[in-house]
Parts: structure tokens; C-alpha cells; sequence
């Protein structure tokens, strides 16, 4: 009998430590960090995705943003890592209202082919914490009646987002909103930064309902490649 549960034991305490493994890995947190920044014609944006325990990094940094009269030009820096594997990329792109309309047109068609993605998003959103809502705006116009109007304005975008974003995802800190009146000059400066959390299962289960909606769709995954990946 003891030579029998010998090989057995070793099996049910193997197949323990890989169970307790795949726990703490689905259990371990997607960390999303967002950061913009504005002022006057500078433009600033990073993205930062961190899984596994920074295993798995995707950054997304635009440092260049210009706005040309006919179209914006961006520069954007992609890298990835996975395992310690670095790639990087960089693009270069004109946007221009033929390409504002053409991206609307990607999202509708998205919205067609996809079953029920606008609930499958708010569904999944409600898995998402709010850790951190930093967001600082420093307005002014060169007179300060329209200065304070324009700040009060500015106020109130800011709340209306708030609260939307509070019906959708669940705030676990107090946001940090901040709008200064420049009463000196006509200036526009903004800086907002937010720190997001989701379960790695979760993250997951909704990369798996996506394909699962998407495949209920007669043509969606080569649909969902063509629009995603066109040039």
C-alpha cells in the first residue's frame, strides 16, 4: 500500500502547488497607468499596461502632437516586453479629417458584427478599480470675466466626467481635481494622470467572451483583423 500512494502523493502535491500557482497568477493585478499633459502647443501622452508581476509591459508613449490646420500629426513610440524580450516600434501619422471619418466608420462596423459589445464593455468596466484620478487645468483668456466663465466650465466638464466614469467603473480613492483661473494671460494648461486596476483572470474571461461574441458573428474574427489591422 505504501509503495502505491507513493507515486499518488507526489501527484495530488504537484497538482496542489501548480493549483496554488495559477491562483495567485489569476489573482494578480493588470495595473494601467494614463498620463496626458498639455500646454500651449506641447503635447504629451503614456500609456502603461503591467501584467504578471511586470512580466508582461506594453507602453505607448506620444510625445509629438501637432495640430497643422488641415491635420494633426503624431508620433507614436510602442514597446513591448514579455519575459525580459524588449520590441519597439515607432510611427509616424497625418490625421486628417478623411481618417477622423474613416475610424467612426471602423467603430460602428465594429458595433455591428460584435453581439451586444456596448454591454459586454459596461460589464466588463465594473471589474475595473480606480485607484488614482489626478487631473490639474490652469485656464485663462486675457480678461477675467470670460476667465472665470471659462473656469467654471472647465469645473463642470470635469465633474460631468466623474460622474459618468463612477456609474461605470468602481472609484476605490477620492479623485483630485484641480482648476486654477489665470487672470494674467490667455493660457491652457492640463495635466491628468489616473491609476487603474483588473484582476488578471478577469482580464482574461473578457479576452475569451469577446472571442465567443465575436464568433457568433458570421465573418467577426476576420472582420474584427481587417478593421483592426488594415493599413
Amino acid at each position: 500500500m505504501m509503495m502505491l500512494s507513493y507515486p499518488y502523493g507526489w501527484i495530488t502535491a504537484a497538482g496542489l502547488f501548480f493549483l496554488l500557482i495559477l491562483t495567485v497568477i489569476l489573482n494578480s493585478q493588470v495595473v494601467i497607468k494614463g498620463h496626458l499633459r498639455r500646454e500651449g502647443d506641447k503635447d504629451d501622452a503614456e500609456l502603461n499596461i503591467k501584467a504578471l508581476f511586470g512580466i508582461i509591459q506594453y507602453r505607448m508613449k506620444i510625445p509629438i502632437m501637432k495640430f497643422t490646420g488641415t491635420s494633426v500629426q503624431r508620433k507614436e513610440q510602442v514597446s513591448t516586453t514579455i519575459g525580459g524580450f524588449d520590441s519597439w516600434k515607432q510611427f509616424n501619422e497625418d490625421i486628417d479629417a478623411e481618417k477622423v471619418l474613416k475610424s467612426i466608420d471602423k467603430f460602428k462596423h465594429i458595433l455591428q458584427i460584435t453581439r451586444d459589445l456596448k454591454g459586454f464593455v459596461r460589464q466588463t468596466l465594473t471589474k475595473v478599480r480606480l485607484m488614482e484620478w489626478n487631473w490639474t487645468t490652469s485656464v485663462g483668456t486675457g480678461d477675467a470675466m470670460w476667465t472665470a466663465m471659462a473656469t467654471g466650465l472647465v469645473w463642470s466638464v470635469k465633474t460631468s466626467i466623474i460622474g459618468v466614469l463612477s456609474q461605470m467603473v468602481r472609484l476605490k480613492a477620492e479623485p483630485n481635481m484641480n482648476v486654477q483661473p489665470n487672470y494674467q494671460r490667455s493660457a491652457f494648461t492640463t495635466e491628468w494622470s489616473c491609476i487603474a486596476q483588473i484582476r488578471f483572470g478577469y482580464a482574461i474571461l473578457a479576452g475569451l467572451q469577446l472571442l465567443v461574441r465575436m464568433k457568433k458573428m458570421k465573418g467577426g474574427v476576420k472582420a474584427w483583423q481587417n478593421i483592426l489591422f488594415k493599413a
